[in-house]
């Protein structure tokens, strides 16, 4: 796999605070850039991933690694109608999941329950090992329709499986997710 590029300097203030930060900036084309960075640890990429969709931020892609012991995730959302991003309260929700404060999993579930079913069923999922991708870790590639809060359901289960995401590439082509830990 490609190596991640550099840190912007701006996620390396945020790291350089070794604590939870978040920013929120829009550019040109009208996507938003936000960045987290965190102590790492077990289910924060499944918390981001959740408070984004919560807050009605569409995930296009994002760049997830681990930099002396702290999370650097930078995400390019496109937000839902009214729904820039605003980081104070995605900093408060994502403080609030980590927490055990704020059910993620149910909120997002009862937000799909009331969207419209897909007309076509999509394609099932495709999960593969990426067999000596990495000497030092388990690099998993899967493949599946996007869906509100798919993010979240794949880190979710990752860190019920007590699994650590040390690095992630998202992205969303069209309808489908391809998704890289």
């Amino acid at each position: 796999l490609p190596a991640p590029p550099p840190l912007s300097p701006e996620a390396r203030e945020l790291v350089a605070g070794r604590r939870l930060a978040v920013r929120a900036a829009t550019d040109r084309s009208g996507a938003w850039r936000v960045t987290v960075a965190a102590p790492d640890r077990t289910g924060l990429f499944a918390a981001i991933a959740g408070v984004l969709a919560l807050h009605r931020l569409s995930v296009r892609s994002a760049q997830i690694r681990t930099v002396d012991g702290m999370a650097v995730d930078e995400w390019t959302v496109l937000p839902g109608r009214d729904h820039d991003p605003r980081p104070d309260a995605l900093r408060l929700d994502i403080t609030r999941a980590l927490a055990g404060e704020l059910d993620l999993t149910g909120k997002l579930a009862a937000r799909e329950a009331t969207g419209r079913a897909p007309t076509v069923s999509p394609p099932p999922p495709r999960v593969q090992v990426v067999e000596d991708a990495s000497a030092t870790a388990t690099v998993v590639e899967v493949r599946a329709a996007d869906r509100v809060g798919l993010l979240h359901r794949l880190g979710r289960a990752l860190a019920l499986m007590g699994l650590d995401v040390r690095g992630a590439r998202v992205v969303t082509l069209g309808a489908e997710a391809v998704d890289v830990f």
